[in-house]
């Protein structure tokens, strides 16, 4: 019997023809970027973001963006064939994490792709190595989150969730906008969940845009927030959520087990008698003073769990003084209650070239506002950030083994917390970039 012809056998023609066409001409290969030149930084003081004090007259050696030795100068001589920079008077501390910023909000207007990548820039160059977006459109955020990883752009790491809030939550136009092309609520970075959702399924629909974690917004209750959480966890991803959810009041969500809760000024809903819906928020009443015995139970509970607070004091700049300083006064006593603190800024920086980002002014209101130590606020910004991600084991602080994303500073910025400003270089995965020249 014929055997009937296939639809292959054209293609394969085809193929055939070019093949014999280019003869033995080689084929052109895209060559990866040559990888950061090993690298070793003599005499500095080591900063390394677990709070311990500095260790002075250190070397690091970077090696295949990790890593690779770290010990007293003294002690032995460099590796032979490597880069050695003899730094003495400087300072290194591990790369910046700014645990809260938002990226792709509004991708066709103020979110745009140029604008992003020059905040990005000023971002790493600013001392910058890893972010945590927390939610936007997870299309927009997928393609910046390639680019920086392959090294297409420069720009830190990127972490970012998926969004997860109640029906009553999408109509507001920044969901609107993070939704474009889909009904708002439909997507799997911006959806809409109820007691009935399908837990297993929404979750890993999150899981496969990317994201590293869910982070629940707003309209949600405990009964709903639980499960969820619940399922994240199963599914090996993180639990991001509001510190008040509208209804769920902040000592709910914490009971929920989610990793991270956001803003020190959503902790005033605690001592509300019943919270209102999501769309109907005023100004809670009364507001708990940061030492009641109510949200002194809440940090007890938050620092039993290992729950972090994301406190975002930046995104206070423009609230009345009186709201400030509660949300300052909020910080403190959490971390006085052995809460882990991360620096979130709720933004990044802005677009204008050579614009330090914001996390230096987190940093400061930590310490001049919530009065944290300085090391403690560098920990808040290198361990505890990289905690809330989930990528402590490779980030986060300055050790042996890990990413080689590190900040050289001509000052001591556990004297001054400013000095966190004064970058001599920053290093990401072991490249290595020079500070900022613009307007700071």
């Amino acid at each position: 019997m014929t055997r009937p012809a296939t639809r292959a056998a054209p293609r394969l023609r085809t193929l055939a023809f070019v093949l014999t066409a280019l003869g033995s001409a080689p084929i052109a290969v895209a060559q990866a970027p040559a990888g950061p030149p090993a690298v070793a930084l003599l005499h500095v003081t080591v900063i390394d973001g677990t709070g311990a004090p500095p260790k002075t007259n250190q070397t690091v050696v970077l090696r295949a963006g990790r890593i690779a030795a770290l010990y007293p100068t003294g002690d032995r001589a460099p590796p032979s064939g490597i880069q050695v920079l003899d730094l003495p008077g400087q300072f290194v501390i591990p790369g910046l994490i700014d645990s809260h910023v938002h990226l792709a909000t509004d991708p066709s207007g103020s979110d745009r792709r140029p604008a992003v990548e020059r905040r990005l820039r000023n971002a790493l160059h600013g001392g910058v190595t890893s972010v945590r977006d927390m939610a936007g459109d997870g299309r927009a955020l997928a393609s910046l989150a390639r680019d920086a990883l392959v090294g297409d752009i420069e720009s830190p790491a990127i972490y970012y969730a998926a969004l997860m809030a109640g029906p009553d939550f999408f109509s507001d136009p920044r969901v609107i906008a993070v939704s474009r092309g889909v009904p708002p609520g439909s997507a799997p970075w911006a959806r809409a969940v109820t007691a009935a959702t399908d837990w297993p399924r929404a979750v890993a629909e999150a899981r496969g845009t990317g994201a590293s974690a869910i982070k629940v917004y707003a309209a949600v209750s405990a009964e709903v927030l639980g499960p969820l959480v619940a399922e994240a966890h199963r599914q090996g991803i993180k639990g991001w959520a509001h510190a008040a959810l509208f209804p769920a009041r902040p000592s709910e969500v914490v009971a929920s087990g989610v990793d991270v809760v956001s803003h020190a000024s959503l902790l005033a809903w605690e001592g509300v008698p019943s919270l209102p819906g999501v769309n109907q928020r005023v100004r809670p009443d009364p507001v708990l003073r940061p030492d009641d015995p109510r949200m002194l139970a809440l940090f007890r509970e938050m620092a039993r769990r290992g729950t972090i607070l994301d406190a975002t004091l930046f995104v206070m700049g423009d609230a009345a003084p009186e709201r400030q300083a509660w949300c300052a006064a909020v910080t403190h006593a959490a971390w006085t209650a052995g809460v882990p603190i991360s620096a979130g800024t709720d933004s990044i920086g802005v677009d204008t070239p050579g614009r330090l980002p914001d996390i230096h002014d987190e940093l400061r209101l930590l310490v001049q506002r919530a009065g944290l130590t300085p090391l403690a606020a560098i920990s808040a910004a290198t361990l505890t950030g990289a905690r809330a991600i989930g990528i402590d084991s490779v980030r986060g602080t300055i050790a042996v083994g890990k990413a080689a994303d590190l900040v050289v500073l001509s000052a001591d910025p556990t004297r001054d917390i400013s000095h966190t400003r004064d970058i001599v270089y920053v290093y990401r995965n072991g490249r290595r970039y020079a500070p900022l020249t613009g307007p700071r």
